[in-house]
Order: structure tokens, then sequence, then C-alpha cells
């Protein structure tokens, strides 16, 4: 009896454990990678986004963000997983400009500096990992000064968000904050014994 128990004790851990281990993450598609970065930049969605099928809204972002000079999504089948080179080129020409360096001198660059995990250029990425490279402020503000139309500055992130998680939700961007006056300015003047 002592046996029986043990082994379905075994067996019930084991299957516990395999519920307790982390999924793989998912990919992620050049459309949910062109829905980051309109957030980030803050680009304005037309009017009628929501009336849009998802490949209407992604030619109309892709064509936002080649205006804003990122040319990646340009005649790309909004389906296809992004890799992390297409990841590294965009934010590699936001932090040093257009360059000669191959993408695999990017992506060694990036990891450097602890923007983008090392891995293979035509390795898949997972928006995770998207968003907490844009969640560094000094990445996220050379990607939006690098990418904004007209040099309007840091997006506000007025996208429309698209349900691929980690806090994107519709008029929210993802970490970037813009300049302004601290939340709670410390008092001016001596203060008050009361």
């Amino acid at each position: 009896m002592k046996i029986l128990n043990v082994l379905l004790l075994t067996g019930i851990m084991v299957f516990s454990g395999a519920l307790l281990c982390p999924a793989q993450e998912d990919t992620m598609t050049n459309a949910q990678f062109a829905n980051i970065l309109v957030d980030v930049l803050g680009l304005e969605m037309p009017a009628d986004a929501d009336a849009l099928s998802d490949a209407e809204l992604f030619e109309v972002q892709a064509n936002m963000l080649a205006e804003a000079g990122i040319t990646l999504f340009v005649d790309a089948n909004p389906d296809t997983q992004t890799t992390r080179g297409a990841v590294a080129n965009v934010l590699y020409g936001a932090l040093i400009g257009p360059s000669d360096a191959t993408t695999e001198d990017k992506i060694d660059h990036l990891a450097s500096l602890g923007y983008l995990g090392t891995g293979a250029a035509d390795g898949v990425m997972n928006s995770a990992e998207v968003i907490a490279a844009l969640n560094v402020p000094a990445l996220s503000t050379a990607v939006a000064e690098a990418y904004s139309p007209a040099g309007t500055g840091i997006g506000t992130g007025r996208g429309r968000g698209r349900g691929i998680g980690m806090g994107l939700e519709r008029g929210r961007g993802i970490g970037i904050v813009p300049p302004g006056p601290p939340a709670n300015p410390p008092p001016e003047g001596p203060a008050s014994p009361i």
C-alpha cells in the first residue's frame, strides 16, 4: 500500500509540477510589433480604426510607421512572426541611426546595453521581451525621438491596443511618461508647525 501511495503522490507531484512550469511565451507577429510601435510613438489612429479589419488596420499602421521612418512593415505579412533581427534593426536605428553594421552586430550591441537578449537574427521574438526593452526609459525615449513624426518628441500612447497583454490597452502607452512637473512637488517655504 505504501508503494501505491508513493507512486500516486509522485504522479500528482509530477503532474502539478508541469502545471506550475511557465509555458513557452507566445511569439510576436508583425501586427503586434507594429501596434507596440504605434503606441510608443503616440501615433493617432484614424477615427474609424475600430471598423477596420485586422489586415486593413495593419496596412494603416504600416503606412503611418513608414512615414515616421520605420519601413519594416510595408508590404509585410501581418501574421508573420517578428524576428530578433527585425526588432534589433528598429531599436538600433533609433539609438545609432543608419549604419553599415550587420544585424548580428546590432543584436550584440543592444544585448551589451541590456536592451535585448542575445540570439540568432532569424529567431522569433515575443511581445514581453520587446515591451520590457521599450520600458527602459533611455531606449523608449530614443525610439520616440528618432521616429516621432515632425519631431514631436515622446509619444503619448494613443494607438489602438490589440490585446497582446503586458498592460497595453486602448489609450495607454507602455512606460513612456511625457516630461513635466513632478506629481507632488515639494512645498515651498518653511513648514508650518501645525
